[in-house]
C-alpha cells in the first residue's frame, strides 16, 4: 500500500511541475493520468497493484467530485458572474430542459427496445455537461469572461438540477415494473 502511495505521490508531484507546459499540447490531465494508470497498472508494468472494493471506489469518486467542484467554484469570478446572471439562468432554465427533451427525442428514434421512462432516464443522465470536458474553452482568455463564467456556473449546477429529475424518472420506472432501477445499485 505504501509503495502505491509513494508512486502516486511522485507522479502527482511530477505532473504538477509539468502541467503548465502540457496546456499547450493536446494531452490534458485526464489523458496523462489514464496513460499513467495503464502503463504502471496491472495492464502495463504492474508497479501499481490497487485492490479496490466497491465502498472504497465510491468514497474515492465522492472525494474526487468534491475536489473538482470545489476547484471550479473557487475559480469563479464573482464580479463577472454578478454582471451577467442572465446567461447561466438561460443555460439552466431553458437550455438544460431543452437538452433533456432533445435527448429524449433522439433516444426515442434510436432505442426502439426501451420504454419511454428508460429513454427519459438516459436523456436526463446525459444532459448535464461538465466544464472539465471543455476546459480549453472555460480557461481560454480569448473567450469573453462572461461566457467562460456562465459555462463554469452552468456546469457546476446542472448536475444538481438533474438529480431530482432523474429520481422522479427512476421512481416512475420502479413503480411501472422492473425496468432499470434494479441495475443502478
Amino acid at each position: 500500500m505504501y509503495e502505491n502511495l509513494a508512486i502516486l505521490a511522485a507522479f502527482v508531484l511530477i505532473y504538477s511541475l509539468i502541467c503548465g507546459g502540457l496546456e499547450k499540447t493536446p494531452f490534458n490531465g485526464a489523458i496523462v493520468f489514464t496513460a499513467f494508470g495503464l502503463v504502471l497498472g496491472p495492464l502495463g508494468f504492474g508497479f501499481l497493484n490497487l485492490e479496490v472494493d466497491a465502498e472504497l471506489l465510491s468514497t474515492l469518486a465522492e472525494l474526487t467530485l468534491a475536489l473538482v467542484l470545489f476547484t471550479d467554484a473557487s475559480n469563479t469570478d464573482l464580479k463577472t458572474l454578478k454582471k451577467n446572471r442572465a446567461i447561466p439562468k438561460r443555460l439552466l432554465l431553458i437550455g438544460l430542459p431543452l437538452t433533456i427533451l432533445l435527448g429524449f427525442g433522439a433516444g426515442f428514434l434510436i432505442f426502439d427496445g426501451l420504454t419511454l421512462i428508460e429513454i427519459a432516464i438516459i436523456a436526463t443522465m446525459l444532459a448535464p455537461t461538465d466544464a472539465a470536458l471543455g476546459k480549453a474553452v472555460v480557461t481560454n482568455e480569448a473567450v469573453p469572461s462572461n461566457i467562460r463564467e456562465s459555462l463554469n456556473v452552468e456546469s457546476g449546477l446542472n448536475d444538481g438540477i438533474c438529480v431530482p429529475i432523474l429520481f422522479i424518472f427512476l421512481a416512475l420506472d420502479a413503480s411501472a415494473g422492473a425496468g432499470v432501477a434494479p441495475y443502478l445499485h
